[in-house]
Order: C-alpha cells, then sequence, then structure tokens
C-alpha cells in the first residue's frame, strides 16, 4: 500500500504523550498505557444496502445458515477513496475519548448494529531519550480491519478484530517534537476476514472501534522480543512450560527470546527470578523470592537466539480450580552488569491431561467441566468493556457454581485470562468462526495467523485447557482441518496442548465436541475424550426456545429456564458418563445480527442480573467448595417471587442440605428430602420440546450433585414464605420471600462482582425498586431518571423503564475519586456516593 501524506488541522494544543496516562517502569523497559488524549471521527457507511432481518425458525435444522464460498478480493484500501475520506475527515468535528471506546452507542435491543469507517488520531511527544532505543505500539484489539499511519506514513494493516498486533516505531518518529498516529477501521461485513460471516447472518455482533487497551513499550536495543512482533513458532517471547509435575517436585521450562540490536557481539546473561505469591484467589500478596537462575549467553549483532532453562522447584504450589496458586516470574537480560530489560508475568505450576477413560484430570485428580459460554458484550457499548468489568464477569461465573467457561466465539481479552488464572476457572477459547468457510487464500491464512497468535498471546496461562481450532459450526474442509491441527500443535509441542474441535466424522481433534443430533442426542463416534460445548437452548423450541426468557416474563418463565438446564444437566451425565463435561448456552443474554431481539438464552441477563438457571448451578456446588468469596456454605433459594399463586401449585427450591422445611407466613406446611424420582423423557411427543414438557416432576436429578426440593400442593396467600435447610437435623440456611407491595424507594447499587468500582472503568448500575418492607416490586416497571453529578458519563438512556423492579444503567467512570449519582422516580429519589479506587 503506497505512503500517504495527511494534511490535518489540529484543533487543539497536543499533550503530552503520558497526560493521564499510567506507567509501568520495569527493569530496562518502559510500558505505558496508551489509551488517553484520542480524538474520533466516524464515516457512516451510506452505500450499504439495508438488509431485511429474518428471524429464525423453531425446528432443529434452524440454526444452521453454514456458508461455503470461493471469493477473489483483496484487503487494500484504494487511494481514491482515502484522499475522500481525508478530505472529510481535515474538516470533520473530532470528539475527544478514551480507549476502550464503541464508535456507536447503540440501543439496547440491536436491530441494525452500525457498520461503517471510522478514525482515531492521538498526538504525542516522543522522548528524546527514545533515539537509540525500540520503540513499539501493541493494540490489543480493534474491529476489524485496521490501517495505522505515523505521522503521515502508512505502516501497518492488521486484518481481524479480535487479535493483537504490534508496529515498530522507532524508524518513524520525531524524536524530542509532535508525533501522530492515526488509525482507520472498518467493521464493515468482509467476507475475507474471520469469521467473515455478514452481520445480518451472524449470532453475534461485531462491534466496533479501538475496543481493547493500547501500550507503548520502550526497550533498549537488547530486549525480550514481544512475541505477537517476533512471529516464531513455538517461540518469541517468554515460553514457560512443566516438564515435571508433582507435590514434591517441579521442572519450569522457561524460553527466552532475547534479540540483540547492537552492532557488536553482546555477552548476555539471563536471569530468570520466581517468586510466591502467597494466598489464594482475590486475597494475594507477593512473598519470598524462591529461585534465582542465571545462564550467559553469546549473541551476535543484529540477531536473535531462544534461550532454554529448566529450573527445579521443591514442593511446589500447584495450580487448580480449588487452589489457583501463582508465582510470578520476572524475567531479566543482564549486559554490562546491569539490568537492561526485564518481563515479568504470573505462572501456575499445574500438569493436565483428556482421555476417553478417565475425561479431564489435572495434578492426578479428576474433575468434570461444568461450564458456561460467554459472550464478551455489554448492553449499549458493545465489547468495548474495561478490563475491571472482565473480571466481573469471570468472578460471577466462578460464584454461580461454574468451573469452566467456554470463550465463544473468538479471541476475548487478555484481561479475561489474567482473571481465570486468579479466580480458578477453566478456559476453552477458539479462534474466531462462525458457520462461515471461504477458501481465499486470505480468508485461510488469516485463520492458520489468528490460531498462532491466539496461542502465542496465551499459551502461559494455567487456566487454558482447550484451545478451540475449529471455525464454529462451518465445518471447513478435511485439508483446512489437518493445517490448523498440524499449525497448533507446532505452536506448543508436548503433551500439555489439547486441541478440541467439531467431529460429524472428523476425528482429528485431540477433544472431540460431542455431536449434536435431532433432539437431545450427543453421541461421540470417536475413541476420543468429548465435550458438550452447547445445551439446553435452541433444542428447546429453536428461536422461540422456551430457554429464551427475561426476568420480567415472570417467575414461571424463569423456572422454566432453570427446569431445562436441570433436565438437560442430569440427562447428559447419564447418557454420556465419559464425556468431560459440558457447556451451557449461555451465561448471559446478548445482541445479535440475525435477529431482531436479544438472545435471551442466559442464566443471567445482558445486565449480568441472575435468572432462576444461577441458582440451580450454585447449588450443584458442595459445601466447603472453595470460591473466590470464600468456602461455600450451606445454601438454599426459594425460585418463587411470591407475589401469585405459583403454577401447578408447586414450590422448587434449590439446596446442598438434607433436607428443607416450607413456612407459609410462620406456619410449617411440609418437610422433606431432595427429589429422588426417575429420569424421564422430556415430554411425552416432539411438539412437547418446544412448549415446555413436563417440569419438576420430582425425577431428573439422581445424576446431579445436589437434587431441587419439589413441594406439590402448596396453597398461596399472601405474607411470606421460607425456606428453611437441615443438615442431620440442624437448621444450616434460611431464605425468606415476602409478598412484595406497594414502590415506596429506590436502592442504589452496581454489579461490584469481586472487583470494586474504579477510575476509568464501567460499571452496570442498578436502582432497585423495593416496598416499605424492602422486599423488590418483582412486577413494577417503573421509569426511573439517573443523572451524574460526578465522577463519569452514563453510556446509553439515561431514563429506562424498570424490568422486574430493577431499572439497569451502564455508567463510565474518569478519572475523578467519588461517583455521585442521583435516581429519581414518581415516588422517591435518592443520591448515592461511592469512591472509586485508582
Amino acid at each position: 500500500m503506497k505512503h500517504f501524506i495527511l494534511s490535518i488541522n489540529y484543533l487543539l494544543i497536543l499533550l503530552l504523550l503520558f497526560s493521564g496516562c499510567s506507567r509501568d517502569k520495569n527493569k530496562g523497559r518502559e510500558v505505558y498505557q496508551f489509551n488517553c488524549n484520542w480524538q474520533f471521527s466516524r464515516i457512516d457507511d451510506n452505500d450499504s444496502d439495508s438488509v431485511e432481518i429474518a428471524n429464525q425458525g423453531t425446528d432443529w435444522f434452524a440454526q444452521y445458515n453454514v456458508t461455503h464460498i470461493s471469493s477473489e478480493g483483496s484487503l487494500a484500501v484504494s487511494s481514491d477513496k482515502l484522499t475522500n475520506e481525508f478530505l472529510y475527515i481535515d474538516n470533520a468535528e473530532w470528539e475527544d475519548v478514551s480507549l476502550p471506546h464503541a464508535p456507536n452507542i447503540e440501543d439496547l435491543t440491536i436491530v441494525d448494529q452500525w457498520q461503517g469507517i471510522s478514525y482515531y488520531r492521538k498526538g504525542f511527544d516522543a522522548n528524546p531519550e527514545w533515539k537509540n532505543k525500540k520503540v513499539s505500539l501493541e493494540f490489543e484489539g480493534a474491529m476489524h480491519l485496521a490501517d495505522v499511519w505515523i505521522n503521515g506514513e502508512h505502516v501497518k494493516q492488521h486484518a481481524g478484530g479480535y487479535t493483537p498486533f504490534v508496529i515498530n516505531l522507532s524508524d518513524h518518529l520525531n524524536f524530542g517534537g509532535n508525533n501522530e498516529i492515526l488509525v482507520r477501521l472498518d467493521n464493515r461485513n468482509n467476507g475475507l476476514i474471520p469469521p467473515g460471516t455478514p452481520l445480518e447472518n451472524l449470532d453475534f455482533c461485531y462491534y466496533g472501534g479501538i475496543y481493547r487497551d493500547v501500550n507503548l513499550t520502550v526497550k533498549n536495543e537488547i530486549h525480550i522480543t514481544n512475541v505477537i512482533k517476533a512471529d516464531k513458532v513455538a517461540g518469541g517471547g517468554v515460553f514457560v512450560t512443566y516438564p515435571e509435575v508433582s507435590t514434591e517436585k517441579a521442572v519450569v521450562s522457561v524460553q527466552t527470546h532475547v534479540y540483540n540490536g547492537l552492532k557488536e557481539v553482546a555477552d548476555v546473561s539471563v536471569r530468570q527470578r520466581l517468586i510466591e505469591i502467597d494466598g489464594l484467589f482475590t486475597d494475594r500478596k507477593m512473598g519470598d523470592e524462591v529461585i534465582v537462575y542465571e545462564s550467559s549467553q553469546v549473541l551476535n549483532p543484529q540477531e536473535s537466539e531462544h534461550i532454554n532453562q529448566f529450573i527445579e522447584l521443591d514442593n511446589p504450589n500447584l495450580w487448580s480450580p480449588g487452589e489457583p496458586y501463582l508465582y510470578l516470574l520476572k524475567s531479566e537480560i543482564v549486559y554490562d552488569d546491569e539490568v537492561i530489560d526485564s518481563q515479568e508475568q504470573r505462572i501456575g505450576i499445574r500438569h493436565i491431561s483428556f482421555t476417553r477413560e478417565d475425561g479431564f484430570v489435572i495434578n492426578g485428580e479428576k474433575i468434570r467441566l461444568v461450564g458456561s459460554n460467554r459472550h464478551m458484550e455489554y448492553p449499549y457499548v458493545g465489547n468495548a468493556i474495561s478490563n475491571e468489568a472482565q473480571y466481573r464477569d469471570m468472578y460471577h461465573i466462578k460464584e454461580s457454581g461454574f468451573n469452566t467457561v467456554r470463550l465463544g466465539h473468538y479471541v476475548q481479552d487478555k484481561s479475561v485470562l489474567e482473571a481465570c488464572d486468579e479466580l480458578g476457572l477453566l478456559v476453552i477459547q477458539p479462534i474466531p468462526g462462525w458457520q462461515f468457510f471461504n477458501d481465499n487464500d486470505i480468508f485461510v491464512e488469516l485463520s492458520y495467523r489468528d490460531t498462532r497468535d491466539m496461542i502465542r498471546r496465551d499459551r502461559n496461562h494455567p487456566s487454558m485447557i482447550l484451545w478451540e481450532v475449529i471455525l464454529n459450526e462451518s465445518w471447513p474442509p478435511e485439508w483446512w482441518k489437518d493445517e490448523v491441527i498440524k499449525v497448533a500443535h507446532n505452536e506448543y509441542p508436548g503433551d500439555q496442548f489439547y486441541t478440541a474441535g467439531d467431529s460429524y466424522g472428523y476425528f482429528g481433534f485431540d477433544v472431540l465436541y460431542n455431536d449434536w443430533e435431532v433432539g437431545f442426542n450427543r453421541p461421540n463416534d470417536s475413541d476420543k475424550p468429548g465435550f458438550i460445548r452447547e445445551y439446553y437452548d435452541f433444542e428447546f423450541g429453536g428461536h422461540n426456545s422456551t430457554t429464551r426468557v427475561s426476568r420480567e416474563d415472570g417467575q414461571n418463565a424463569l423456572l422454566q429456564n432453570a427446569w431445562n438446564a436441570q433436565w438437560s444437566h442430569n440427562r447428559y451425565r447419564e447418557y454420556y458418563p465419559w464425556t468431560t463435561g459440558d457447556a451451557v448456552w449461555s451465561m448471559y443474554d446478548y445482541n445479535r445480527g440475525l435477529a431482531d431481539d436479544i438472545c435471551r438464552s442466559g442464566v443471567a441477563d445482558l445486565f449480568r442480573l441472575d435468572k432462576f438457571s444461577v441458582p440451580f448451578f450454585k447449588s450443584q456446588m458442595d459445601i466447603g467448595y472453595p470460591l473466590p468469596s470464600g468456602s461455600f456454605e450451606p445454601y438454599i433459594f426459594l425460585a418463587n417471587y411470591w407475589a401469585k399463586p405459583p403454577l401447578d401449585d408447586k414450590v422448587i427450591v434449590y439446596s446442598n442440605v438434607n433436607e428443607v422445611a416450607l413456612f407459609i407466613n410462620d406456619e410449617k406446611v411440609a418437610r422433606q428430602s431432595a427429589d429422588d424420582g426417575p429420569s424421564t423423557d422430556y415430554s411425552e411427543t416432539e411438539e412437547g420440546w418446544h412448549t415446555g414438557g413436563n417440569p419438576f416432576d420430582g425425577g431428573n436429578s439422581r445424576n446431579l450433585n445436589n437434587a431441587p426440593f419439589t413441594f406439590n400442593n402448596i396453597e398461596w396467600e399472601a405474607g411470606e414464605i421460607k425456606a428453611v435447610g437441615y443438615i442431620d437435623g440442624e437448621v444450616v440456611s434460611k431464605h425468606l420471600v415476602k409478598t412484595p407491595g406497594e414502590p415506596s424507594e429506590l436502592v442504589l447499587d452496581y454489579f461490584e462482582s469481586g472487583k470494586p468500582a474504579s477510575k476509568n472503568d464501567l460499571i452496570i448500575f442498578y436502582v432497585k425498586i423495593k416496598d416499605i418492607n424492602e422486599t423488590l416490586c418483582v412486577e413494577d416497571a417503573s421509569k426511573v431518571n439517573l443523572i451524574i453529578k460526578e465522577g463519569g458519563k452514563i453510556m446509553g438512556p439515561s431514563v429506562v423503564n424498570a424490568e422486574a423492579g430493577i431499572a439497569s444503567f451502564i455508567i463510565s467512570t474518569d478519572e475523578s475519586s467519588h461517583l455521585v449519582v442521583e435516581a429519581t422516580s414518581s415516588f422517591d429519589k435518592k443520591q448515592k456516593s461511592m469512591p472509586l479506587k485508582k
């Protein structure tokens, strides 16, 4: 692509690079978060034809719209088009923004997601001291065709919105003076870029913008390479593996890729410092340095070497979901008795295996994978969410009873993996793909590149257990699958790397996703271990699945959602005991391009509010199970709003106790053990698959960890209902639900989920409508107005109607020390001030 000189009028004085940006200085290198002081301008795509969205049908086959094409094409942008765009943005109004950034604030229900061209620019000064150093810029994610100019010179094009890319700035900077970076993004449909599926046929949304962090790194001429920029098979950066793992001894293999940018031979030392991190989950602090290991290496000028070191560690703390112990590994390069570069990362020592006989085993312990699928979108802003928001989702998933998360259907933010390492959440991560294959060489090569970059970025995370190297539900040709498996295993040699993918007669993956046949059959005809990657949704009625409910649909609909989860979870454990586990579709509701409504298949809604399925999965955890919030206590949940008579006079209780007693207005009406009836068909007829079957029949629970309690013939009367849990005759838990009265007050809260609100954060804020007894008014839909008085701004509408008694908002915080909000309804006004952490 030709170089283009830009003539853009500056509308403000160029700010210093680091004004308001965070800086992390390790020995010998400086890393700056490059998220602040950007400007943004958008060019809407007026040339695209409007697309009429046809919702999916109700039959099993209606979920598939697989497209295979052979296309010609190029990713190059014509000079005429760029010239016209530059003329436009030269005179456009630019908006001051910070990253992550969404190019358009969407409606809650997205019918036609914005697509088009967006530009970002940032002015900065380059320190004269950097002149003899290596300066690079890393984009963690930008959607999805990116072109970058530095001081008017085109330096990079990157195709793909879910993988990072790195730019070498050293040869393009004006040291000691002003510089400008300009980024052009195109998020329109493009069949050459995986996933490739046109938005109007896609079961999620692409969104757009520079929606992840951007980081600027300054290194010395001798340095550890960037794993993405180095582009070395099974190399680059720092690669950590564990050839030997036991509670008595571990061998930590560290491969460090070091580049000598000098014009002379350099005699360097590579030093590894291993430091204990004391504590588990969120309660951690730095411990003692347990090992320092150093070796020498002679580097030729302008060349790089991989230095391999093997560190023996006695009595190591091993990483597992229940005890996710971490170490801090500091890799240092020493030259002329000075540390001239260093890189830090948390690592976890563990050994995993997948077999047909034993399923998934970690450190010698067999664990059944209990998973959920997660899209990373938030309401209104799409994928442009903070690292703290990413963490909150992972914390919520772990606390909801899941030990595994499948990051469908693309590589997600690296902060997700960091959170999973800390929280003990096992990860299945896919390359971008969804019901589409293009045999064009560009598409094919980009799919292989996505595979390489996913593995290179995330290979050191102990939470990573399965690498999904298939284009989801696309069934690409066998030659493509053979090659992508080869590419993946070349990137991570040895027996600690497992690929996963759809089978349907192809058995090349290490772990095969169970096939899905009409109805509820999930066979695996190979001799390899299996995993059920999605269940409990589409099979119950397609687009109109009885699983797909909102909180405002009421308790009967929420119970149906939970029954579909229970019945399926029980069935698959019984029918496929050799399967390593399963994952519900999905953890959260989400928007998609192919439909004009929100897909409400989540066990929680788009605002992260639980439906009744979350208490079901929480009840499957045994007492004492380790969680980030502490050891799991005796648990009990009354799945009832007690606002009206329950369906079929049944009351359902989820618990992990021996017995449950039910009280209505302090009068005991029943006391019983957990359900123990037989497993039955979902319904007598296929039609019943789509209408709800026979829910809560007292059976379909013998294969669960903890069966629910179904109380029959319960007569409703206004007041309160209470469930009391017993173990060995002793009361260990209680849950009280009251009939809601008239709305009386507003209670202000937010989705804290293990991570307090901080500066430059994105939080979900709740205004809860309660009666005089502090009972949530679950049938109330009052209008609520929210005003930010200090500390941020509302992303999306500031006036919304409550859903099932809760009005939800998205707030972007700024650099203020406090967030001050005021909520108003027709019956109350409340103000809340919240401190914001740094």
